[in-house]
């Protein structure tokens, strides 16, 4: 029978076992008190460590489709017929569609239920490869009680521990298989973790080369992971945001240092070449694999709620959300940094800055979110805990989701 623990379909565990086939047989072999109680025995004999609503699903599942199925073999086979006969052939098919049909029924409503998706996305899910298994397993059902009829004890020895080979083997390669995942599993979070640091490590490249923003990164992805977590962004949205934070401004590796670290005020022409780093960072993350939202975001985080921004003067909605918050969030740091053509400003300054840009430059969902920010943290949350730090644990554990001290 189908059970609620082993195989995956759509976050709920499913199983086939292969004493399916021994139900099966007992369906053409046993009378209905017979049927029943085997169908109990064999559904306690599944239950192993299970909670007890599984233990319940099982045994009443088993009994009810055991027995539904016993009254269709028992209205459409002939009595006197081998069960291996040509006029048997047609209810024994019969038979089987009904026995898996049901079973898999009962089993899809209650995943349907615990996972609260719809029906008919679970039976797609699952009835390619169980349908087919199911019915090889009924199918061997019905030569087990050919045999069993034929030769009684003998024929169900010969076909039963082959049978029972057959299960212990499924079940080694099934525990190989699990192990394999768990390998992989490991290696996947070792090559994110990998990935973390080379993300971390490129953005503090990339502030480098302007002396003047080193840590403006890691900053802006500070106070973008504290906004975006306002915002309840998704556990994708906040990845693809932290991502985009640190690499916002990849595009400055194609911009000439002698404009980046130029002192004085820069020209129209040199200003004109500063804002292509959007594109250029865009570029050169979008034909990266996994990168693709992240490169969007990048290219877009210069760009103002009013149409107004660059290099697409998109506006509101048609800017992404994670985009829209790196562009609060560099402004934010910006301000409150020290650069040549300026001195800092306070953060009363910073916060009537936004306020006065709310709905203009910036997404007014965004600047709310802020000052609710603004309101329950401390000052200091605002200052620059990661500038000139070395502390790689810590940025990683902020592109995990945990706020570094």
């Amino acid at each position: 029978m189908l059970h609620l623990n082993g195989v995956s379909v759509n976050g709920q565990w499913l199983t086939i076992s292969a004493g399916s086939a021994i139900i099966f047989a007992a369906v053409m072999l046993f009378n209905p008190l017979e049927l029943v109680v085997f169908a109990f025995c064999y559904g306690l004999s599944m239950i192993r460590n299970l909670p007890l609503p599984k233990v319940i699903f099982n045994i009443s599942e088993t009994i009810n489709v055991t027995y539904i199925t016993f009254l269709v073999w028992h209205f459409l086979h002939k009595e006197n017929g081998v069960l291996l006969s040509a006029g048997n052939i047609l209810p024994i098919i019969v038979t089987i569609f009904v026995f898996v049909i049901l079973d898999l029924l009962a089993v899809s409503i209650i995943i349907s239920i615990a996972s609260q998706t719809k029906l008919l996305i679970i039976w797609r899910e699952s009835l390619d490869w169980v349908s087919v298994n199911f019915a090889l397993v009924a199918f061997s059902g019905w030569i087990l009680a050919a045999a069993y009829s034929k030769f009684y004890l003998y024929g169900l020895l010969g076909f039963i521990i082959p049978l029972l080979l057959m299960q212990y083997n499924m079940y080694l390669f099934v525990k190989d298989r699990e192990k394999q995942v768990v390998q992989l599993q490991d290696f996947n979070e070792l090559l994110k973790d990998n990935n973390q640091q080379l993300i971390i490590t490129l953005s503090q490249v990339i502030d480098a080369r302007e002396n003047r923003l080193l840590g403006h990164s890691i900053t802006v992805a500070k106070y973008a992971t504290a906004i975006g977590e306002k915002l309840n962004l998704s556990e994708e949205q906040m990845y693809d945001l932290k991502r985009g934070s640190l690499l916002h401004d990849l595009g400055k590796l194609g911009i000439s240092e002698a404009i980046l670290q130029k002192p004085g005020k820069l020209t129209d022409e040199e200003f004109g070449l500063i804002k292509k780093h959007p594109q250029i960072g865009g570029k050169i993350l979008e034909n990266i694999k996994g990168m693709e939202k992240v490169a969007t975001i990048v290219t877009q985080h210069h760009e103002q709620f009013s149409g107004k921004g660059y290099p697409n003067q998109l506006s509101e909605e048609g800017i992404l959300i994670e985009a829209r918050i790196i562009a609060l969030c560099d402004a934010l740091d910006t301000m409150l940094s020290t650069r040549p053509y300026k001195q800092e400003w306070s953060l009363e300054e910073v916060v009537a800055e936004l306020v006065r840009c709310r709905g203009t430059h910036f997404d007014p969902r965004v600047v709310d979110a802020f000052l609710e920010l603004k309101h329950e943290l401390e000052d200091s949350f605002f200052s620059d805990p990661f500038k000139d730090s070395d502390d790689g644990l810590s940025l990683v554990s902020l592109l995990n989701g945990k706020q570094a001290p």
